[in-house]
């Protein structure tokens, strides 16, 4: 997957992220995107899969997940044609191994999160560029914990080794957290949220170029 002009920024991402609306953010620049050398308008199904563990942390508590994935279904796209701003539509993200009060988490997504470009880059391929996944929803839950973490997460795609980084660090404000029961007063409702993770891209139409 090539992407220049522009991040899918993870997957994944990255997730991992996770319903109260957070604070806006500008939209993404628009692109001509190509995906398997055609502009051609139309959508491409991605998968994708986490490098690592995912780390996700309210200022009172770090959590976290062993592993998450994009799945085939339900399909999650990029668009190619011009004067494209949704780059990607990732519609599922599975999480698996994640812990936090009370032991293990199940992480439940919804909605359609949008990955957005907002840098240049050049013609090669190997550009490390910046934007960020906006319409993050997600649902943490077990027996004595639940709450709700919505709004966007920045991050990188590196085009060298195909990797979405999900980088939402420093308690910004961009993901909140919202309609918290139990969590042994750990999580609150109001807090801002981090979300960090790795994912590896995959598009079986070919490489995904944005321009």
């Amino acid at each position: 997957m090539k992407i220049k002009h522009a991040a899918i920024g993870t997957a994944a991402l990255a997730l991992a992220g996770v319903a109260a609306a957070g604070p806006a953010l500008a939209t993404g620049n628009s692109y001509t995107v190509a995906v398997g050398g055609s502009s051609a308008a139309g959508t491409h199904n991605i998968t994708a899969a986490s490098t690592g563990s995912l780390s996700f942390a309210v200022p009172t508590l770090s959590m976290g997940c062993t592993s998450a994935a994009v799945p085939s279904s339900p399909a999650s796209t990029v668009s190619s044609g011009t004067g494209v701003v949704d780059i990607a539509a990732i519609n599922k993200i599975n999480f698996s191994g994640c812990t936090g009060p009370g032991g293990s988490l199940t992480v439940t997504t919804s909605g359609s999160w949008k990955l957005h470009g907002t840098s240049a880059a050049t013609s090669g391929s190997s550009d490390v560029v910046s934007g960020h996944v906006e319409n993050i929803t997600a649902v943490v839950s077990n027996a004595v914990c639940r709450f709700t973490v919505t709004g966007s997460a920045t991050g990188s795609f590196n085009e060298a080794n195909q990797q979405l980084n999900v980088n939402e660090t420093g308690f910004t404000g961009n993901l909140k957290v919202s309609n918290v029961t139990g969590c042994l007063g750990q999580v609150q409702n109001g807090q801002s949220a981090n979300f960090t993770g790795n994912f590896q891209v995959t598009s079986p139409d070919g490489a995904i170029n944005v321009s």
